[in-house]
């Protein structure tokens, strides 16, 4: 877990970058009707 606020910055933008990339993987799925290895 981040130890100051540096790490604190980076690891939020890394979490937020990993949930939006879920997300969109998630999407695809939910238009495409399933979860293939092409979506990613």
């Amino acid at each position: 877990m981040p130890k100051n606020k540096f790490q604190d910055v980076v690891f939020t933008i890394i979490m937020a970058t990993i949930m939006v990339y879920g997300m969109v993987v998630y999407n695809v799925a939910l238009n495409t009707g399933a979860v293939t290895g092409k979506i990613f």
